[in-house]
């Protein structure tokens, strides 16, 4: 099934990264955004809203005290740079709780959580739009100076980001390969191939990790540990740890 979802925050770069997050996923629909709990009552008990991504500070209203008052409640995902409310969050079933800034590993999994109370979808139904399903496509072309070079994804250790450019470490090759680009973009085209973003500069093979220990990761033929960022630690655990999902 399809999910009508809308998203009440009052900021509004908040808004954009959830629009642009929710429409990676075929399974969630978005009918409305609003600045205020307030704007989104008619749409709320007159649309079928199925689920609402839920900012808590709010000026006109806390979000948790708006959602408790609604006649009809849909499912709810809160969102909010405070985790002070999570336990009440949960108290009133929320579907899960997001702290600012989320990644996107994160809000996967938050998606996934949604899936999860009725049947639980396959994973090409529900993962982003953009995702690369192709078991036989095992490589990627990396511009690098004046050339396209092809990596093997079997090679690869380690994705390093920094603003315009991202570093691939490969397992057999001292030098990094440079290439003019995001890390935002191999987020979600690796993610499939058996990488995981840990932290807002990096992204890992699953396959080349050595050990973890208190929040760090140690990847084979590197010295130094990765830091896992705590709001890419959730999602890793569960997916690499926990294998849940």
């Amino acid at each position: 099934m399809n999910y009508k979802c809308i998203v009440i925050d009052d900021e509004a770069l908040a808004i954009d990264v959830l629009e642009d997050y929710i429409s990676k996923f075929p399974v969630l629909e978005l009918v409305g955004t609003f600045d205020s709990p307030l704007k989104a009552i008619n749409k709320i008990l007159t649309s079928s809203v199925d689920l609402i991504f839920l900012d808590i500070n709010m000026p006109d209203i806390n979000g948790i005290s708006f959602y408790e008052n609604l006649p009809v409640k849909p499912k709810v995902i809160f969102t909010t740079a405070y985790s002070d409310f999570a336990v009440k969050g949960f108290e009133i079933n929320a579907i899960d709780y997001l702290v600012k800034p989320f990644s996107f590993e994160r809000f996967f999994m938050a998606v996934n959580k949604l899936m999860s109370i009725g049947a639980k979808l396959p994973f090409a139904q529900i993962a982003p739009t953009n995702f690369t399903f192709s078991e036989s496509q095992d490589y990627i072309f990396v511009k690098a100076e004046y050339s396209s070079i092809k990596i093997n994804l079997k090679d690869i250790v380690i994705l390093e980001g920094y603003k315009d450019y991202v570093k691939i470490h490969l397992i057999n090759e001292p030098k990094p390969i440079l290439t003019l680009s995001s890390i935002k973009h191999y987020e979600t085209s690796l993610f499939s191939k058996g990488f995981v973003r840990v932290h807002k500069r990096h992204i890992i093979s699953i396959d080349k990790i050595e050990n973890i220990s208190r929040n760090r990761v140690k990847m084979k033929t590197k010295e130094e540990f990765i830091l896992i960022g705590n709001s890419f630690k959730d999602f890793f655990y569960e997916l690499v740890v926990n294998n849940k999902i």
